[in-house]
């Protein structure tokens, strides 16, 4: 359960960071099918970041993850950080030169 709230928190994360980032011209989205997504529509973007986060803890509440599954989960959980940590590094870079 809380590697999926872990999930949910991490993607509106990288979201809302992603979006600064864009918008501010400071980087550029590296997931060619998210790039589409955004290109269409930032709401849709949002959509997707929610919502397959939230299927996902409700297929927790139906059934627990176990096995490959869950080993999947725990993946994408450290796939999110490393994504985090490389947000972080960029905001660091981008407000150190901007001073």
């Amino acid at each position: 359960m809380r590697l999926c709230l872990f999930l949910l928190i991490a993607g509106l994360l990288d979201a809302v960071l992603t979006h600064f980032g864009i918008v501010s011209g400071i980087v550029e989205e590296g997931n060619p099918m998210m790039k589409l997504v955004i290109e269409k529509s930032w709401s849709y973007f949002y959509i997707i970041k929610i919502f397959l986060p939230l299927v996902l803890l409700g297929l927790f509440y139906l059934r627990p993850l176990k096995g490959w599954i869950r080993t999947l989960l725990v993946s994408t959980c450290v796939l999110y950080l490393s994504v985090l940590v490389y947000h972080m590094v960029w905001i660091v870079l981008y407000f150190n030169t901007a001073s």
